[in-house]
């Protein structure tokens, strides 16, 4: 009966600690995924224009566009 305890203390103290190492290692791969996912969301701010910013580039090109109107409007009425 003594062999038997001892033999299933060494196979739950096995799995408990299997179990710890596999709960450690996705703890750290989690983190890990958050970490990278913190650095894209850098990068995309870095790289890419937010709806602000692409409204204020739209709305300079368009006032640029109605000054060189406005100038071809000029020529045309002054030629005869």
């Amino acid at each position: 009966m003594h062999d038997a305890s001892l033999i299933w203390n060494a196979i739950l103290s096995l799995a408990g600690g299997a179990l710890v190492f596999w709960i450690r290692q996705t703890s750290l791969q989690i983190s890990e995924l958050r970490r990278r996912v913190a650095d894209t969301r850098e990068e995309f701010a870095r790289t890419y224009a937010n709806k602000d910013e692409l409204d204020r580039g739209i709305n300079g090109l368009l006032k640029r566009f109605d000054k060189l109107d406005e100038k071809i409007d000029r020529l045309l009425t002054r030629s005869p």
